[in-house]
């Protein structure tokens, strides 16, 4: 034996450190090797040292102490796991638990909860009886949600101590019309007039079958044309989903007349200045008829923008749903505020463009 050799000391280890590196923490607490701390103590290490694990991506590794009751005790910072409940002495039944509520925790908080029944939304076949939502509408659910969410946040623009007059421009199968009416009057106790109006006269017969049947007093649907109707004098707020064409022209056009104090409008086939729209500059990519139908699309949304910044309104352009669910995706918020922006900018660019959509002429005039 050298003296190298005799200088290596034999030594007792009441604890065996071993390091694990930090995805590894629960697996270690699942399964424990079959001798006990006891067994452990009761045999001498022939040897002084560690056990080092090394994780191949380079992830900090951290040393837990194993012990006789089968729990991991880290001796790294728990900065990670501050506030979570999680903990590296948890046993692997514990720390699963903990996990899987922290997950429930992160899951998506609807205005309108899966598992309670909305009697609308069961009719309408979104919804069971027992308040599942059916996994064929699901994105419909997605849908009307992120709808309610827009209209909680303009809340505060409505006035809860009378009657507020709602008009919503071509609601179609009006899901999200008895979703805003239900979210509204019956959740938040509002006083609400809402007015659906579309040109399919056996949808706007179903719908008004519904309202009836679910007790929706102030809830109408009438058959007619957004340029023509003049059914009101005075809007608290207007909404136009899908309204094809200008027809959502025509739409912003009543809102801004009425002085309506909120606009929500997602527009759909925005073809008229896909038709007009000449640049030379542009012209290499104007070729293209999908790049072009698309500029086109978000120039149209982006001048009636302006064009109600310019009537009194603080406007916003939103993302409505995300784009795998619909193309249709972009919405137009206006709140009235009365400052009205400058529009020469806005005029300057339409002119290169040699642009002029419908609403334009509406709100400014057809000679300016």
């Amino acid at each position: 034996m050298t003296i190298k050799e005799k200088k290596v000391g034999v030594k007792r280890a009441e604890n065996r450190t071993v390091s694990v590196a930090a995805g590894d923490v629960q697996k270690a607490g699942k399964q424990m090797p079959a001798k006990s701390h006891a067994d452990v103590k009761e045999n001498s290490l022939e040897k002084s040292g560690q056990s080092q694990s090394s994780h191949e991506n380079g992830k900090m590794q951290r040393s837990a102490k194993i012990q006789g009751n089968g729990k991991l005790q880290s001796n790294a910072k728990q900065q990670k796991n501050a506030g979570t409940g999680l903990s590296a002495g948890m046993d692997a039944a514990a720390f699963s638990e903990r996990l899987a509520s922290l997950s429930h925790n992160r899951t998506k908080k609807y205005v309108l909860q899966e598992g309670v029944p909305v009697p609308f939304l069961v009719d309408l076949g979104v919804m069971t009886a027992e308040g599942k939502v059916v996994k064929s509408r699901y994105d419909k659910f997605r849908q009307i949600n992120r709808f309610l969410e827009f209209i909680e946040d303009v809340l505060p623009n409505l006035d809860p101590n009378r009657t507020n007059t709602i008009i919503d421009f071509g609601c179609g199968k009006s899901y999200l019309t008895f979703a805003m009416y239900y979210y509204l009057h019956v959740l938040k106790k509002y006083s609400i007039r809402v007015i659906g109006l579309d040109l399919k006269k056996d949808v706007i017969a179903l719908c008004n079958r519904l309202s009836k049947k679910f007790g929706f007093e102030n809830l109408t649907f009438l058959h007619g044309d957004i340029a023509g109707y003049e059914g009101v004098d005075q809007v608290d707020m207007v909404v136009t989903l899908h309204a094809c064409d200008t027809a959502t022209d025509y739409a912003l056009a009543k809102a801004v007349k009425w002085g309506a104090k909120v606009i929500l409008s997602v527009p759909c086939c925005q073809h008229e200045i896909n038709k007009q729209i000449q640049n030379d500059l542009l012209s290499p990519v104007l070729q293209y008829g999908l790049l072009k139908e698309r500029m086109s699309a978000l120039l149209t949304d982006g001048i009636r923008g302006q064009l109600l910044e310019m009537s009194g309104y603080r406007t916003q352009i939103l993302e409505f749903i995300d784009m795998e669910h619909t193309p249709k995706n972009i919405m137009i918020r206006a709140i009235r505020q009365g400052k009205k922006a400058d529009g020469a900018a806005l005029e300057a660019m339409m002119k290169k463009l040699h642009v002029k959509p419908t609403l334009y002429g509406l709100l400014v005039g057809e000679e300016a």
